[in-house]
Formats: C-alpha cells, structure tokens, sequence
C-alpha cells in the first residue's frame, strides 16, 4: 500500500499519484477520474471516454483521409437493393 499526503497549492488541496500506479491502470496526465465516498473511503476510479469517429479522424494523419479514385468510383455506383 502507498501512503499519500494532502498537500496544499494555492487555494487546492492535492494529491500526487505515482507513475507506476498511473501506468497500471493506463492513465496519464489530463485523464479523467471520478471521484466517490464509501464508508470514509475516497474512491477514484478511471472515467472511460468514450470513442467517436470524430475522435479517431481528429487523430488521423490529413493524408490518409484524402479521397482516392477508387474511393469517387464507389460513391459515384448507383444502388443495388435498399442502400442509398
């Protein structure tokens, strides 16, 4: 078990989480936790974002998502049963 103490920044009170433990669980600075209270116990537990194409494209390198030849010719295919 780690003890931690509550240290005090400007008008915040603060804990410090080690790496180790930060590299375990698969965070990293900027992640998200949510913070709960269970008999006395302050309990911190990841908040799982979740992922959209508009995250995923935000990432994506701008040359990958250029639109090939075959990419027009597809779109420009008339339907062959309910899909438009």
């Amino acid at each position: 078990m780690t003890t931690l103490a509550i240290r005090q920044s400007g008008g915040a009170n603060i804990i410090s989480i080690p790496k180790a433990v930060l590299k375990a669980l698969g965070l990293q600075p900027g992640s998200s936790l949510k913070l709960s209270i269970d008999d006395h116990k302050i309990i911190l537990s990841p908040v799982l974002e979740e992922l959209t194409l508009e995250a995923v494209l935000k990432e994506s390198p701008k040359k990958q998502l250029k639109m090939t030849s075959e990419d027009k010719a597809w779109i420009a295919m008339k339907s062959v049963g309910e899909e438009f």
